[in-house]
């Protein structure tokens, strides 16, 4: 399997079973939370999947967005003598506020939720979430090289607006 790990810019490759289970993660994350949003994209900012009320925001600038925030936050955190980046990032809004989330180094996870949903609440399920989604990456990169079941997130990200538009999602 293929994983970028954040340096040539190349979108990720899934086999059709992670990208389901990833998805299903991210559902349950939704069902949970009530989050108007969520997005999990690589660490270049390439969207890989999104849950909830997709058409308001553009997904893809999201996405890069989330990855420039955390790029910001890395030098940050360098400056004032941190060995690792930040994992998690909070934005509070008046009606809106947004949780990004580092998962395994390589992606981020954006939670975009009311400001009347307990920000605890959004934090625990999102650390469950991101643990459950460690596992599942790990498990990917440790599967052999020869699996050729790909599904190009490009390509899947198209077929899930076309799939919420036939459904009116």
């Amino acid at each position: 399997m293929n994983i970028e790990k954040g340096g040539n810019g190349q979108p990720v490759l899934l086999s059709g079973e992670m990208y389901k289970a990833i998805s299903e993660v991210l559902s349950d994350l939704a069902s949970k939370t009530k989050a108007k949003t969520i997005i999990f994209a690589d660490i270049n900012g390439h969207p890989i999947t999104q849950r909830g009320q997709t058409s308001e925001i553009n997904i893809s600038n999201m996405s890069a967005l989330a990855a420039g925030d955390f790029a910001a936050t890395a030098e940050m955190s360098k400056m004032i003598g941190e060995e690792h980046r930040f994992k998690y990032i909070f934005h509070e809004g008046e009606k809106t506020n947004i949780y990004l989330s580092s998962v395994g180094g390589s992606f981020i996870l954006v939670v975009i939720f009311d400001s009347n949903i307990a920000l605890g609440m959004i934090r625990i399920f999102t650390k469950r979430s991101i643990d459950a989604l460690e596992a599942l990456l790990s498990k990917m990169t440790s599967e052999t090289k020869g699996d050729k079941k790909y599904i190009d997130v490009e390509f899947s990200n198209y077929l899930n607006k076309e799939l919420d538009k036939a459904f009116d999602f």
